[in-house]
């Protein structure tokens, strides 16, 4: 067993992409996270249910099968809504204890973080956050996929923990 743990939420896949990397990089285990009810694949629904992404309103989501206390090192990652860090991800800060732990964490987006590191520390009083990344992909029709984050920056990151 390993003491670093990679937990993601990633709506469009960018966020899953980044945590996989992270993982094989780190020999890590990893947890992803889900909200209860799955959010709709329209996103133009998305958009209308939580363009006002605030702190304070929760999602539901599922259960985690990892026992946190085994870890020491915790990569955090998801997408960024709405210049904040993803419902799914606050919900999982609001309910779970990471104080102690060495963090690293970061929020993918296509041009603003927002608050994102921010809410991380709110959310994170008790934690040792080492170090923070926006990972920045396309915003262009059909290249949504593509990172302009280099693989550099991310190694880099990933070095903190």
């Amino acid at each position: 067993m390993t003491d670093t743990l990679v937990i993601y939420y990633s709506y469009t896949g960018n966020s899953k992409k980044v945590a996989l990397y992270a993982k094989d990089k780190l020999n890590a285990d990893i947890l992803e996270l889900e909200p209860k009810i799955p959010f709709s694949d329209d996103y133009d629904k998305v958009v209308e249910e939580w363009q006002n992404n605030d702190i304070k309103r929760d999602v539901e989501i599922k259960e985690i099968d990892k026992d946190l206390s085994q870890y020491k090192k915790i990569v955090l990652i998801t997408c960024t809504w709405w210049y904040g860090i993803s419902p799914v991800m606050k919900k999982f800060l609001k309910d779970y204890d990471l104080s102690n732990k060495d963090i690293i964490v970061a929020s993918s987006n296509a041009g603003w973080v927002g608050h994102c590191f921010r809410d991380y520390k709110m959310l994170l009083p008790n934690s040792n956050i080492k170090g923070e990344l926006d990972l920045l992909f396309s915003a262009n029709d059909g290249e949504r996929d593509k990172m302009l984050t280099s693989l550099g920056e991310v190694d880099s990151w990933i070095e903190k923990l």
